[in-house]
């Protein structure tokens, strides 16, 4: 997909008119015409603009996708580190990261996100493959069982947490992408917070 079209993809995805990313970025109604045709180019800069406005990053929206399916073997799947968290969190989706990210959570019984609500651009789906948990989405507090699943918007403030007597196994789909910024740099108080914010503020 070329960058015009993903630029307006995303734009559309998110309810956003010309008029909306505009001012968001700062920029003119015609020139954004003009990227999303394929007229003219962004500047690096302007590339960082949009990435920020439409909740992803530069690099997607530069990247060249394949159209090879991309293949996670369970024995390879990647691991966040999360330092003496007792969440574990492996990726499903491809890496380099594209615009969809999958993720599978596990929670040890009664981990509660406490006070904790978090908030980001895009939209989140979880199933529920083993155990049950708690979504607390607004002022909304959902029960969930295994086999349920539900998809709700990441800009209302949300958390999950199990407050079952077993491990609970949930599967996370988000987009845009999250974790990124867990596999740059080597702090790793940094990078733990970036998985817990992308799983929702877990504790």
């Amino acid at each position: 997909m070329l960058l015009g079209d993903k630029i307006r993809e995303l734009r559309l995805r998110q309810g956003q008119t010309v008029q909306q990313l505009a001012t968001a970025t700062g920029l003119s109604k015609g020139f954004i015409s003009q990227i999303e045709n394929h007229h003219t180019s962004p500047s690096l800069a302007t590339l960082q603009d949009f990435a920020r406005a439409l909740g992803t990053s530069a690099s997607y929206l530069v990247m060249q996708e394949e159209e090879v399916p991309c293949v996670i073997r369970a024995s390879e799947r990647t691991r966040l580190p999360l330092g003496a968290s007792p969440v574990r969190v492996e990726v499903l989706s491809a890496r380099p990261k594209r615009n969809l990210e999958m993720l599978m959570v596990e929670l040890p019984a009664g981990l509660s996100a406490g006070d904790q609500r978090e908030v980001h651009h895009g939209e989140e789906c979880l199933l529920v493959v083993e155990g049950q948990v708690r979504l607390t989405s607004g002022d909304r507090i959902i029960d969930l069982g295994t086999g349920d699943s539900c998809h709700y918007d990441g800009r209302v403030p949300h958390a999950i947490e199990n407050d079952g007597t077993g491990t609970a196994r949930v599967l996370i789909a988000v987009t845009p992408a999250a974790c990124g910024p867990m596999f740059e740099g080597n702090d790793n108080h940094t990078k733990t917070a970036s998985v817990l914010h992308a799983v929702d503020a877990l504790r």
